[in-house]
């Protein structure tokens, strides 16, 4: 099994925000425990009130997120604002680049 840290996020957000959040992050635990994938989303309204500037923080030190790591997380990108990410390519990325050290 790959090594696990603890990533925690912080965001001001309004309360109708906070149970959307929930909602999502609690669907996402189900299909975890279903062993399904899907793609899951959350709407960002940039116009309207949600603009939460999320503070990450992680328990231990992570390799730098360069614009190769970051392009890589992207599973899909439809051109017109919709943008779908994914470890996947970031995590073969990361065994490509460890690979290149040895």
């Amino acid at each position: 099994m790959t090594k696990r840290l603890e990533m925690t996020v912080t965001m001001q957000v309004t309360p109708a925000q906070a149970l959307a959040l929930q909602a999502m992050f609690t669907h996402w635990n189900r299909l975890a425990s279903w062993g399904s994938s899907r793609m899951i989303g959350f709407y960002v309204d940039g116009d309207g009130n949600f603009k939460p500037e999320c503070e990450m923080a992680f328990s231990e030190p992570l390799p730098e997120l360069t614009d190769e790591l970051a392009k890589a997380a992207i599973a899909s990108d439809d051109g017109n604002g919709t943008v779908n990410f994914d470890f996947d390519g970031v995590a073969w990325k990361l065994t490509e680049m460890s690979e290149m050290v040895r």
